[in-house]
């Protein structure tokens, strides 16, 4: 029988060089070898004594761990295995006379059982160990992501080996959104859903929020998927930050962005469409920008104030009394007169450009 086993064995050599996961790949002609002979041996005992593979040996288990380990496709390995059925059966009719056909016809459904049995415990053990080594990456990622993130400095060396650690370029350009705690299913999903097309989208859960990051596309290559993917999701987005030392202040910004953001604002918003309303927050926080400019509008009645408002927001995003009050629906002397009493009331006229840069921050 061992003597079988090995024919079996360099026959398969032979045919696994057409499965491309092994044309060239990790696992070395000796390994090959050395598999398909304990795979050959154990499915012929199987069959021989009417067991499974998987009552014989822990063979499948550990085939498949290592399988997955050298990073060897799923497809490929199952591939590889149900070649052992093949070359069994070939080997069966090469040796078999008329008077036996019979017989081997008996046993066909029953060695199809058995390379059904191995193969299917050889896919769970390696499926088994993608996750945890999956798992074991994504907890080392977020290990490096913390570091990169956390508030010590860090040097261009720290940098490099947290690049080198996350597989990717220290230079490149990388895209930055930081979304609320509550969107961080959404985002480990589409992280999931990225990973399976061999791209990158890196998830760090912090208090309060969660900080997505991925290397920006090149110039002229394809869609972007991880933007596809985090579609519905409302954050604040940097999309070109230079290199990933520049990383962590960028996720300062995004953070400054989703801190602004509408309950109804489904979406990642960058600086270039919510500066106003950054700007106003940094200096209401630390100078009580809004409150010191705005007193004025608290002397009238509210629906007066809501309708002034309303009026100088229009002014401000058209910068023409005509536009404005075709929108508002009134007369054009309308319009300037509420812009007038905005005036009267804040001392900011809005026709004049840095006070009506003022009035656009504080009313943000």
């Amino acid at each position: 029988m061992t003597r079988e086993v090995d024919e079996l064995a360099e026959t398969f050599l032979g045919k696994v060089d057409d499965i491309a996961g092994y044309r060239a790949g990790p696992v070395s002609e000796e390994q090959l070898r050395e598999s398909a002979r304990g795979s050959l041996a154990l499915i012929l005992s199987a069959v021989a004594t009417d067991s499974t593979t998987t009552q014989l040996s822990s063979l499948p288990g550990e085939l498949g761990r290592l399988r997955a380990r050298q990073g060897v496709p799923g497809e490929d390995l199952v591939a590889a295995v149900q070649l052992d059925f093949g070359l069994i059966w070939s080997a069966m009719l090469t040796r078999a006379r008329d008077s036996d056909m019979a017989v081997l016809a008996l046993h066909v459904e029953n060695l199809w059982s058995v390379v059904d049995d191995y193969a299917r415990a050889v896919q769970q053990s390696y499926l088994e160990e993608r996750a945890l080594l999956a798992a074991t990456t994504r907890d080392e990622q977020r290990t490096y992501l913390a570091e990169l993130l956390g508030p010590a400095g860090r040097s261009p060396r720290d940098v490099q080996n947290i690049a080198r650690a996350l597989g990717v370029d220290v230079d490149a350009a990388f895209r930055v959104v930081v979304a609320d705690a509550a969107a961080s299913q959404h985002a480990h999903r589409a992280a999931a859903r990225i990973t399976t097309l061999g791209e990158q989208l890196f998830v760090l859960n912090q208090p309060g929020r969660v900080v997505l990051l991925w290397p920006a596309p090149r110039p002229g290559g394809q869609q972007e998927r991880q933007l596809q993917q985090l579609q519905g999701m409302a954050g604040g987005l940097v999309p070109d930050v230079a290199g990933l030392g520049a990383v962590p202040a960028a996720t300062a910004t995004a953070f400054e962005i989703c801190r602004t953001l509408r309950p109804d604002e489904n979406r990642l918003v960058t600086l270039a469409q919510a500066w106003t309303r950054v700007t106003k927050s940094q200096l209401d926080e630390r100078h009580g920008f809004s409150a010191a400019l705005l007193t004025g509008l608290s002397t009238v009645p509210p629906s007066e104030r809501d309708v002034i408002v309303e009026t100088v927001r229009a002014y401000l995003r058209t910068g023409s009394l005509s536009t404005s009050a075709e929108r508002l629906y009134c007369h054009r002397n309308t319009v300037l007169n509420r812009l007038g009493r905005f005036q009267k009331l804040t001392g900011l006229d809005v026709t004049v450009p840095d006070q009506a840069a003022l009035a656009l921050v504080a009313l943000a």
